[in-house]
Formats: structure tokens, sequence, C-alpha cells
């Protein structure tokens, strides 16, 4: 069977992260950095595109790999619908949109599905976008709110999580499809997901005042806590912030460097030791509300990100929900393999790719008007 090559294309704020997989090894998976002059001249994100370009194709020479060896491209997908997850092929409506940022996401990423297009028209190799940024599996009774007409949209780490339990599910002899997990992506924000039967059926908003306290998140925070920030002269959109990316540990610690704040701990801070028990009494909490919406029947935890490489974390966060199904630990960033495999997967036969449909997979209910 032949080995197909795939190159990975995922930018960031600071850095485009790139990858190379090659059957089922990833053999490059590198993030260059980018300093604010380079983009200078830039009014938008779209206009950033030849500086990583170059910046991806002079890393690919330095490591000796030729883009003719190139059998597809995979690129991050944001900028986009909401869609179901899965691997999809970038064709032209899905370069429009992601190059007009129809999800009004204002972010570089989109970048992974504009520069993924335009290097396979040039190179005449197919491209991909893989369990995108907005992917939307939920059940109608995680959309529904108290408040007739509002909904709960699905926010949350698709790409690394799905890949670790495709990983996972591999590891241990099954198929994602016919599992129930629980996973826990654990970075500056953490987002803790249901997974029944291969499909992200509920789970929190990480970067919307919605899970547990995280690095830099708030976590919970309900009405009447918005209201008690602007008593206190904090404006809505600084709560916003609050809840996105300046609260949490930072907040109350001035970092959201887990190290630090445990260095702080060591030090005799009280202060950030309760903080710290908070979050993963919450993180502990949130995990446990998962495993009800899936009525208990949970095959296995997984944790991963970066604080999953922190073993008296996970440590401690076994004690919270052991007792739910076994945890399993897979530290760090998956997400260069997932967009590498995915398209292997595509490319080999094993699965059939999607189509972007350019509508939002769910848009409302028949007695919304």
């Amino acid at each position: 069977m032949k080995e197909y090559t795939v190159l990975t294309i995922n930018p960031g704020s600071s850095s485009t992260k790139m990858g190379v997989v090659r059957g089922d090894e990833v053999i490059l998976d590198i993030a260059v950095d980018h300093h604010k002059e380079d983009f200078a001249d830039c009014e938008t994100f779209a206009d950033q595109e030849p500086v990583r370009m170059e910046t991806i194709l002079k890393a690919l020479d330095e490591h000796g790999i030729k883009l003719s060896d190139i059998d597809a491209v995979s690129g991050r997908g944001v900028g986009l619908y909401p869609c179901e997850g899965g691997t999809y092929r970038i064709d032209e409506r899905v370069y429009e949109h992601a190059l007009n940022d129809v999800a009004g996401i204002r972010h570089p990423a989109s970048l992974g599905i504009i520069m993924s297009y335009e290097l396979g028209k040039q190179y005449g190799i197919p491209a991909f976008f893989v369990n995108p940024m907005p992917t939307d599996e939920l059940c109608d009774e995680a959309r529904i709110t108290g408040i007739p007409g509002i909904y709960r949209p699905a926010k949350s780490h698709p790409l690394n999580q799905k890949q670790v339990a495709i990983r996972h599910s591999r590891n241990v002899g099954v198929r994602y499809e016919d599992s129930n997990y629980i996973i826990l992506h654990m970075g500056g924000g953490i987002s803790i997901t249901a997974h029944r039967k291969g499909r992200m059926i509920d789970g929190n908003r990480a970067g919307d005042g919605q899970g547990p306290l995280s690095p830099n998140r708030s976590g919970d925070i309900c009405i009447d806590d918005v209201l008690a920030c602007m008593e206190k002269g904090i404006s809505p959109d600084e709560a916003k912030t609050y809840a996105s990316s300046t609260g949490g540990l930072l907040a109350w610690c001035g970092t959201d460097d887990l190290r630090e704040v445990k260095g702080m701990i060591a030090d005799g801070d009280r202060k950030a030791a309760l903080v710290y028990r908070t979050m993963v009494y919450s993180i502990g909490k949130w995990t446990a509300m998962m495993a009800g919406a899936m009525k208990g029947e949970v095959d296995a935890i997984l944790l991963t990100g970066g604080m999953a490489h922190d073993g008296e974390l996970c440590d401690q966060i076994k004690e919270y929900v052991g007792w739910i199904a076994p945890v399993h630990v897979y530290p760090g960033s998956f997400e260069t393999e997932a967009l590498g495999f995915g398209a292997i997967r595509v490319l080999s036969g094993e699965e059939e790719a999607k189509t972007y449909t350019g509508k939002p997979v769910w848009d409302g209910f028949e007695w919304d008007d």
C-alpha cells in the first residue's frame, strides 16, 4: 500500500505551526515564531499569507523535504460555519468562506485553509481540513437554555480531542465510533466534552465563562456575577475578557503558568493554594457532569493538552473522577497528527471525504421564526 505524505499547516497568533506526516509517522512537527514587524504592513490576516508561506517553504527546504513529494496538504479549519466533525475537501466555497471569515472568528488560523487551498492548486494535489474549530455535533438537549430562542453553541478543542479519542481507541483495539469518552483538553482554557459513539454531544464553553476555573479563563459565571461586576465598575466587555483570557489563575495569582503557581504554593501562598484546589475541584465537577450527560456509560476519561504533562495535577484529577471510568493521559497537542492522519485516512480509502455545505449544520428548531 502506498505510504502517503501530507503537509500540515496550523497558523497561530505569533507562530506558524507546520508538520509533515508520512504513513503512520509524524516526521516533522515545528512552530516557527513571527515578530510583530513581520506583519507591520498587513491590514488583515489574509495579508499575512505571503510571509507565512515563505516561512513554510523555507522550513521544508531546510529539512530536505520537497513539495513535489507531498501527496496532499491539510490546514486548520477556522473561519467557517459550524459543521460536523470529519475530514473535508477544501474547495472554492471553503476557500471563500475562510478568506471572508464568515464565522467572524478574526484569527490568523483561518489562513490554514487559505494557504492549503493555494498550495493544492499550485501543485495539483488535494487539500483538506479536519475536525474544524466550529465542529458542532451537540445533541438537541445540550442546545436548549431556559430562555426561548437562546441556544448554546459548540465551543471546544475538537481537532486535538477527536485525535486523542482516535489514538486511544486504536491503542485499546476498539473504534472511536463505538465508544463513549469524556475528554479534557487542558491548556490556558479547559474544555471538557462528552463523546458518544464518535460524536461530541456536549461540553462546556471554555472561552465564554462556562466550565472549570482555568489558567486564564474565569470558569462559571452567571448573570448575577455579571451584574456584580458591573456594580464594581467592571464593564460587560471587561467581564467577557475575564471569561476568555484574563481570568482564573491569571486574575488571582498574576500568572497563568501552572509551574509558577505551584511555586507560589510551595512558598506558602495560601490564596494560590485555594485557587489551584478550586481549579482541580471544578474540573472534577464538570467531568462528572459530562458523565451524567451520557447516563454514566463512559468507557474512559482522556486527559490531554499542555497541563496533562503535570503528573501531580493528573493524579489529583483522578481522585475526583476515577470512580467514573479509567483515566488515561495523553499530554500535549496532537494537532499535526490529527491534520495529517485525517487526510491520509481519505487518501487511503479508509474514510470518505465530506463536503462543506456552506450552511451551518444546525440553524434552529422548526418552531423558531
